[in-house]
């Protein structure tokens, strides 16, 4: 008789015995509830961004006596958000072959031809602004100096490789899904807008000329493009094909912009920035600041907090 009851309770036992191991055993996927791996890219981005700008800022105010390789120096510090991204999948989240799948939203380039318009409409948008500015500042010049064909490839070669490749990844394919898991599509494009600023402000104190403009309005400028490439993003399955293209064209337009139409990159900002406001704001009336999508569902696997599978 006691054996029979104990018998029982010995099942309890183990199966409870059983139950802790489980949860223990479970306590890896913790990774995929909270906001660590997101900060951890965020501080990393930061970080080797003003590490990477460090020796430039140290020229620039004496303390160094280097010469110090512009091209370089940008190319790899327009990696940053890329490498901080690829750390992060690696070594925090321990994802194999998670890097890989990040790099594939590289081949999509099956799109809708209206996505391809999207893509390169910043070269219009650009277009307005000079117009803007010959139109309202009273300081305008209506000189244009004749574009050279080999600067103007070489110019759309760096603006590729550099900043667009450079960070979109990083910015767009990683934090971006990940953000939308907790918070709604707008304030997302927010948070990674202003870090998106954030991580140039080193460049203000490198003696590169960007501190001819203001801080304050580049930054804006940064929110804005979130909100549209997130916009491009919802509706297109997180497609990097399409807000690498358009993150290229917004930096060749905005070179046309001060190399070939002499308007002034200070002038040149705060113009830029009246036209993506009015781009953000009928992209938020008519897609809602929500999901930015027309679609009923945001392209966002919950579990793993990236875009869907390609």
């Amino acid at each position: 008789m006691m054996m029979a009851m104990m018998k029982p309770m010995n099942d309890f036992v183990m199966g409870a015995q059983s139950d802790v191991k489980l949860h223990k055993n479970s306590k890896p996927m913790n990774h995929e509830k909270n906001l660590r791996p997101l900060v951890i890219f965020i501080i990393l981005s930061l970080l080797f961004a003003m590490l990477i700008a460090l020796p430039a800022v140290l020229e620039n105010y004496g303390l160094i006596d280097v010469d110090i390789p512009l091209i370089p120096l940008l190319l790899v510090g327009s990696w940053t958000p890329n490498i901080a991204a690829f750390i992060v999948i690696l070594y925090v989240l321990k994802r194999r072959g998670g890097v890989k799948k990040l790099f594939l939203r590289w081949t999509m380039w099956r799109e809708s031809f209206w996505w391809y318009l999207a893509a390169v409409s910043p070269l219009v948008l650009c277009a307005i602004a000079v117009l803007l500015y010959r139109g309202l500042d009273a300081g305008a010049t209506a000189g244009v100096e004749p574009p050279d064909i080999q600067y103007l490839l070489i110019f759309l070669v760096l603006a590729l490789i550099s900043g667009a490749m450079g960070e979109e990844l990083g910015w767009r394919g990683f934090a971006l899904p990940w953000l939308q898991t907790r918070v709604g599509a707008l304030t997302a494009s927010l948070v990674v807008g202003v870090v998106w600023g954030l991580w140039h402000l080193p460049l203000w104190f490198a003696g590169m000329g960007w501190e001819t403009m203001s801080f304050g309005v580049f930054t804006w400028n940064c929110i804005a493009m979130s909100v549209i490439l997130t916009w491009i993003c919802n509706n297109t399955r997180g497609n990097m094909v399409l807000v690498t293209l358009f993150h290229m064209f917004y930096n060749f337009g905005f070179g046309l912009m001060n190399d070939v139409m002499n308007v002034p990159p200070e002038k040149g900002i705060i113009y830029l920035a009246g036209v993506l406001t009015v781009y953000v704001a009928v992209v938020l009336l008519i897609f809602g600041p929500g999901k930015l999508s027309g679609k009923d569902t945001i392209p966002v696997d919950q579990k793993l907090k990236s875009w869907v599978e390609v």
